[in-house]
């Protein structure tokens, strides 16, 4: 049975399971515990590259007398810290053009559910704080959910 929480437990498994396989050479491999279902907080990063996988919101449409249409939006938050100016950015937009990659080439989540894609992606320094730079990325996953 699919639900909102497949979804999510969905996309973060298939992040921390297949993103390495696009990361860029020159960016260091993601590892157990940088990929995480929680609200991003910069202070209590354990490691300098994570990823965050938030809730956002979700549209139902009703499918049969069984089960609905659903579009489940979830924000993937991407921190990195610790580094000059130039190696953040150019870690932020490496890491964000290796989940990018990822979401393309692997839109069920590993078969999860039936679909996902990137609504946007917006990048800045995070808490006008220059020593940490991110990328919050809206995802929509879409399912039918049954009850």
């Amino acid at each position: 049975m699919k639900n909102e929480l497949t979804a999510l437990k969905g996309l973060r498994d298939t992040i921390e399971a297949h993103i390495n396989e696009y990361v860029p050479p020159e960016l260091e491999d993601i590892g157990p515990g940088q990929v995480v279902i929680d609200y991003p907080d910069v202070d209590k990063m354990t490691y300098p590259t994570m990823f965050f996988v938030y809730p956002d919101y979700a549209e139902y449409e009703p499918s049969t007398t069984c089960s609905d249409n659903v579009d489940f939006r979830i924000s993937v938050f991407l921190l990195c810290k610790r580094d000059t100016q130039e190696n953040l950015i150019i870690k932020n937009y490496g890491y964000y053009n290796a989940l990018y990659h990822l979401l393309k080439d692997n839109t069920s989540l590993d078969g999860v559910i039936d679909q996902t894609r990137i609504n946007d992606a917006d990048f800045d320094q995070v808490e006008g704080n220059p020593n940490v730079h991110g990328a919050l990325v809206s995802v929509s996953t879409i399912f039918e959910k049954d009850f």
